[in-house]
């Protein structure tokens, strides 16, 4: 009888904590409150534009967070019951709603013990992330969550658009030059990442790669299996700087979803990043290889202007730093702006020293201009810290040569008071 009385407590403690809102990470009572109020009174213009499934869909999630399945199925409509998410919800929502019944009847249901375990333990909230990730989207727009990306530090002539795909909210964000030139978003998208959480190390391990990426060229037709929806874009993975890390892998895309496939989890890809096949198809518009920039990290940061102009400005100087100690042939002051780790093809620092001195000697006169500077944070902290991208036409003259060409630097600090070095140098094909 004991041990009977302790499984009916530990049955009931499940019960009750299976009914608590989920996931680990809850929204605020406020944001919680504010939400409600927008669905409800549907005064908001974002609430406005909701489609009527995806309000149904965000009412429901929001009630079974709240512990309400009641509120979560009349919420549901049976005319979306085809939606394998909808599907899901009612059935979380039937679940928690039994198990509240059984509750509720105490020692009239002491014969049910098995059965109310098996209904607890048939717990469907992981299946739920999507609704999750589509609740905080919700909200983040509620606050006006659509400012600068503190990431994007300057941008030059030749960058179209940039996507940031955030694998913690489970979405992407798309910024395009508009008609004067100015980066404005023009999608928030929810996007699918890899299995397994964390950066991708090696080929097959099921991870998206963190990192700054440029999408390379377009896939469909024959060229694109059908499981990958109708088109896809490779990256450009591993880059330079993965490799210096020995990082591996290839094939990293954003592409769709099989056909008639509607849905997918969060974390559903062997390593790339997916959407709808519709949204993709919408988002292929704003696809300029070549001149469309990715970057992949977790919780992006936005609205931080006085952050953002204090690292524009000291990667500036540092950069301006570099170019006037070349231009100037003291080799010595030149190298010093180099880090320890530094690779450029082939060459390790002790043979780029060498490389350069050798050039310096039949040099009178170095003359070095920089233009159409794009400098972009990477998201992620590396091995050597804090890591940002500068893209740049470098023209390059002297008593014997001249050259125009266009370079990339990958330049990294330990920390906000430590100087920035040139840890990768190349040419940009």
């Amino acid at each position: 009888m004991k041990q009977a009385g302790r499984n009916r407590l530990l049955l009931v403690v499940m019960a009750a904590w299976l009914c608590l809102p989920w996931p680990a990470r809850a929204l605020s009572d406020e944001a919680v409150q504010r939400a409600w109020t927008a669905l409800e009174t549907r005064d908001s213009a974002v609430v406005q534009a909701l489609p009527e499934k995806e309000l149904a869909i965000l009412k429901a999630t929001l009630a079974l967070q709240t512990g309400r399945p009641q509120q979560a199925l009349s919420a549901l409509s049976d005319h979306f019951a085809d939606d394998p998410l909808v599907a899901l919800l009612q059935a979380e929502a039937h679940r928690r709603e039994a198990l509240q019944a059984v509750e509720r009847a105490g020692t009239y249901a002491k014969g049910l013990q098995e059965k109310e375990q098996m209904l607890a333990s048939a717990d469907l909230s992981a299946g739920l992330n999507e609704a999750d990730v589509r609740l905080r989207a919700f909200v983040d727009k509620l606050d006006g969550v659509y400012g600068d990306p503190v990431d994007l530090l300057a941008l030059g002539p030749d960058v179209r658009s940039v996507f940031l795909v955030d694998k913690s909210r489970s979405r992407m964000f798309v910024f395009e030059r508009d008609a004067r030139g100015n980066l404005v978003r023009v999608a928030d998208e929810y996007v699918v990442t890899g299995a397994k959480s964390g950066d991708k190390q090696k080929a097959g391990d099921a991870r998206t790669p963190n990192g700054v990426y440029r999408f390379v060229k377009r896939l469909d037709g024959k060229a694109l299996p059908p499981r990958y929806g109708p088109v896809a874009f490779p990256v450009d993975y591993p880059n330079e700087l993965d490799q210096l890390h020995h990082k591996n892998g290839h094939g990293i895309w954003m592409h769709g979803y099989a056909n008639g496939v509607g849905r997918r989890p969060p974390r559903d890809t062997k390593g790339c990043f997916a959407l709808p096949n519709a949204r993709l198809l919408a988002m292929a518009e704003h696809v300029h290889p070549g001149h469309s920039w990715v970057l992949v990290g977790e919780d992006f940061v936005f609205n931080r202007d006085d952050e953002k102009q204090a690292r524009l400005q000291s990667v500036a100087e540092a950069l301006e730093s570099w170019r006037a100690d070349w231009s100037s042939l003291d080799t010595d002051a030149y190298l010093s702006h180099y880090h320890p780790s530094f690779r450029s093809g082939r060459r390790d620092l002790a043979a780029w020293r060498r490389y350069k001195q050798r050039v310096n000697r039949s040099k009178s006169f170095i003359e070095v201009k920089l233009s159409d500077m794009t400098i972009i944070r990477d998201p992620n902290r590396w091995p050597e810290g804090e890591v940002v991208v500068a893209e740049f036409d470098q023209h390059y003259r002297s008593n014997n040569y001249q050259d125009k060409s266009r370079k990339r630097l990958y330049l990294a600090r330990a920390g906000e008071s430590e100087p920035w070095r040139i840890l990768i140098e190349e040419t940009v094909k």
